[in-house]
């Protein structure tokens, strides 16, 4: 019988261990998701102010194209914005219903697919921006 409970032990130390790994993981993986949307707006920024230069050392670039990167930075805004409802919504995920946790597990969903929108949007600008330098 000793045998058993020492099995028994070990299973629920493995089974422990795996549950912290698993909790940790979720944390790393908002705080990656958090440092990617805190570059994309630093860069966005940066983007802002290399559209208004652009516009204002070359006479072929107008100054509304600062709208493409202002108009990212609304959207990026935006997700960050889901992400706080998310956070609202974890906030109190003991006390709300079934029906509010499948809407917590869509939003979740819908906001990493928007997240890679923003980076290919902000990649498409960047896009924008080089051909905007380089046209003579």
């Amino acid at each position: 019988m000793d045998e058993i409970d020492q099995i028994t032990k070990e299973v629920e130390e493995t089974m422990a261990h795996f549950k912290a790994i698993e909790e940790n993981g979720k944390e790393k993986i908002l705080h990656y998701f958090d440092r990617i949307h805190n570059n994309l707006f630093v860069f966005n920024n940066l983007m802002i102010a290399g559209f208004f230069t652009l516009s204002q050392l070359k006479i072929s670039v107008s100054a509304w194209t600062i709208i493409i990167p202002i108009l990212n930075l609304w959207f990026l805004i935006y997700i960050d914005y889901r992400l706080m409802e998310i956070s609202r919504i974890e906030s109190k995920i003991t006390s709300i219903s079934k029906s509010d946790i499948d809407k917590y597990g869509r939003a979740i969903s819908k906001t990493t697919l928007i997240s890679l929108l923003a980076i290919i949007t902000t990649f498409l600008i960047t896009v924008i921006f080089i051909f905007l330098l380089l046209k003579i």
